[in-house]
């Protein structure tokens, strides 16, 4: 596409997986909407993804491992992976851009390609949150505090050395600092731990969820079907047949009908034979399925957590990873559902907890109050009002 007037065109960067893009099409698509174009850096599995939203593909050329069982087993050093992966992908984003800058650029990892790529070029950047928000960067808590990451002095180190190779000369901790100061949070406020201590200059708009285009997938339960029930592991990793066993052991016999999302990392074979009252495909349509679900069995990502919300779905939250715990922690917290451990989970735990979940008025009441506050923020709406606020500024 030809170069257009920077004042009308915005750039976003962020993780190449669908837990990360999916919450910002609806955001897109606003825009798109607004008459504003829309540069999307990503990989190639999701051009059509973002095309579809109305916006321009540019390939990104990751370094990323595409299978989670080619990641570090410590999930600690997750960040210096993907430092390595903003150092080696920043010349091609350059290239792209130099002539064709955005007046806006959103991206959600302050020490990634992108926000060095806006503080090299002096484009105006904004952060954009999927999950939870933070004032201050991790690998800036004090080291001594509860869960701080080792790796952080090598992290900030392999920051400082990247930033002056950018040819800039902010230091890793200047640039983390102005770069968390604001910015764009897709949950609603509540959700936010602490969330009254984040200024005006952190707008909460809830989930940006897209419409649904005309012709997507549709879902209905069978005629005479229970309650139904959707499980998923999300987008990534979610190669674990014996979770997606445990489900159907834990909902025989309970009059649910289950609909499970096993991902393409599992032989459906291998789950044979299921119970009648229980699906299992490789992908569902999600949204389709939240319209009729009851409960939703999931990992705990925000992107998953934020739509069940957005429906009125209590959660049944199965986390592996850290981040993922911590929305779990919440969910029990504000009483939005429950939490199981991945490891430990057997099939009377999971029908137990169903079982109370779903009897539980004090749940589904805090839950529709959770969905009012969503509807409330504003969603796409109030994210675009922030985005086109922040380009007309500069």
């Amino acid at each position: 596409m030809p170069p257009t007037d920077a004042a009308r065109h915005v750039a976003i960067c962020t993780a190449a997986a669908h837990s990360h893009i999916s919450p910002l099409l609806g955001l897109v698509r606003e825009l798109v909407r607004r008459g504003i174009r829309v540069s999307y850096v990503t990989t190639s599995p999701f051009a059509a993804l973002v095309e579809a939203a109305g916006a321009d593909f540019v390939p990104l050329a990751s370094t990323l491992p595409a299978d989670p069982a080619d990641w570090p087993t410590d999930v600690r050093r997750l960040p210096l992976l993907y430092l390595a992966d903003a150092r080696s992908t920043l010349p091609a984003l350059e290239a792209r851009f130099a002539h064709d800058q955005p007046g806006l650029l959103l991206t959600e990892d302050p020490a990634g390609a992108g926000r060095v790529l806006a503080a090299k070029l002096g484009i105006p950047a904004m952060q954009v949150w999927t999950y939870l928000a933070a004032r201050v960067h991790w690998s800036l808590a004090d080291p001594e505090s509860a869960g701080a990451n080792p790796c952080a002095p090598e992290f900030l180190a392999g920051l400082d050395a990247f930033l002056t190779e950018a040819g800039l000369r902010t230091g890793a901790r200047e640039h983390l600092g102005s770069a968390l100061a604001d910015g764009l949070v897709l949950i609603p406020r509540s959700f936010q731990p602490d969330g009254e201590r984040f200024g005006e200059e952190f707008v909460f708009t809830g989930p940006a969820l897209a419409p649904s285009p005309a012709g997507a997938p549709r879902w209905s339960p069978p005629p005479g079907a229970g309650p139904v029930a959707l499980v998923t592991l999300g987008s990534i990793d979610h190669g674990h047949p014996e979770f997606f066993a445990c489900v159907a052991e834990a909902f025989d016999g309970l009059g649910w009908h289950v609909v499970m999302g096993v991902g393409d990392r599992v032989d459906l074979r291998a789950l044979a034979p299921l119970p009648p009252h229980v699906e299992a495909h490789a992908w569902v349509p999600q949204t389709a399925v939240l319209e009729h679900a009851s409960l939703v069995v999931h990992h705990g990502g925000m992107a998953t957590t934020m739509e069940s919300l957005h429906h009125g779905v209590p959660s049944l939250v199965v986390p592996r990873l850290p981040e993922q715990a911590g929305n779990a922690r919440r969910v029990r917290e504000l009483g939005l559902g429950a939490a199981l451990p991945f490891r430990s989970l057997t099939p009377d735990a999971l029908r137990r907890t169903v079982l109370g979940l779903h009897a539980h008025k004090g749940v589904h009441r805090r839950v529709r109050a959770m969905q009012e506050e969503i509807h409330r923020a504003g969603g796409r709406v109030a994210a675009a009002d922030a985005v086109e606020k922040r380009l007309t500024s500069g």
